[in-house]
């Protein structure tokens, strides 16, 4: 069977609600519009939902200029990027240190309600520089380490076949899910090209917490799966959790979900 991308995913604000796509134009830092905003604290550390589950119930819709924002029980909220303040604030990512745009006091009156607790929203926008720590001639954006993370469907079977419990491919926030090759295939993959783009391989992706966090749930999975799966099951030399893999683009294209893929 040919091996083709079957999903395509992308989060406009990190942690947010995962917002499916058909196609996605791929830039050096990833998807475009992927982890382009960011929620923090007051004192600019970074928040997701590994300790405000909420958050993945934030619907965020990149618009031609902006960002629209939904939640339950808020109003819905337009966002102009020509509105933000001319205002950049340090913020701390996994202790890298950055400076981000201010997206406006509005906005951020409207996610301390959503998540009860003082907060505020950064932009990465054309001025804000954050390298790749082990390729600093290359930039990721508020993702976590790398621009992108690829996952492969026959995986997830598998893992689900030793899971004690229902698992969606969601949990694990992927950008681009790959079907028709063998579980784990992926872990010997160096090079994966979709259409006329090309992605290095750079690292399997070690999963914490956020992967028992149910679609539509603000509560993590009391029996801590299906990490305590992948420990069991698929994990590094050191017992790190592992599932998927982080993908740095070699060049910037556009993806459509259906295209046939190769990999080396």
């Amino acid at each position: 069977m040919s091996l083709y991308l079957s999903g395509l995913w992308r989060y406009p604000v990190k942690s947010c609600q995962p917002q499916s796509l058909d196609h996605a134009w791929v830039e050096s830092r990833g998807l475009e519009g992927d982890r382009r905003y960011l929620v923090t604290d007051l004192d600019g550390q970074f928040i997701t939902a590994r300790s405000f589950p909420r958050l993945v119930q934030l619907q965020a819709k990149p618009v031609a200029d902006g960002l629209h924002l939904a939640a339950a029980g808020q109003p819905d909220l337009h966002l102009r990027v020509a509105d933000f303040p001319q205002q950049y604030r340090p913020i701390t990512i996994w202790k890298q240190q950055l400076d981000a745009r201010h997206c406006g006091e509005q906005v951020d009156a409207w996610l301390t309600r959503f998540l009860g607790h003082p907060c505020q929203l950064l932009y990465f926008d054309e001025q804000t520089q954050r390298p790749i720590k082990d390729q600093p001639d290359q930039q990721v954006s508020f993702a976590d380490a790398y621009p992108l993370l690829l996952t492969s469907t026959a995986s997830l079977d598998w893992l689900q076949q030793h899971c004690p419990i229902p698992i969606q491919m969601q949990q694990f926030r992927p950008n681009l899910v790959i079907s028709g090759a063998d579980a784990w295939a992926e872990d010997g993959w160096q090079r994966v090209r979709v259409g006329d783009i090309t992605f290095a391989v750079h690292s399997p992706c070690e999963r914490c917490k956020l992967i028992t966090l149910p679609p539509g749930s603000e509560t993590f999975d009391t029996r801590q799966e299906p990490l305590r799966t992948l420990i069991r099951h698929h994990a590094s030399a050191t017992g790190k959790p592992l599932f998927g893999h982080n993908l740095i683009p070699l060049n910037e294209g556009r993806l459509q979900t259906g295209m046939p893929v190769e990999v080396w």
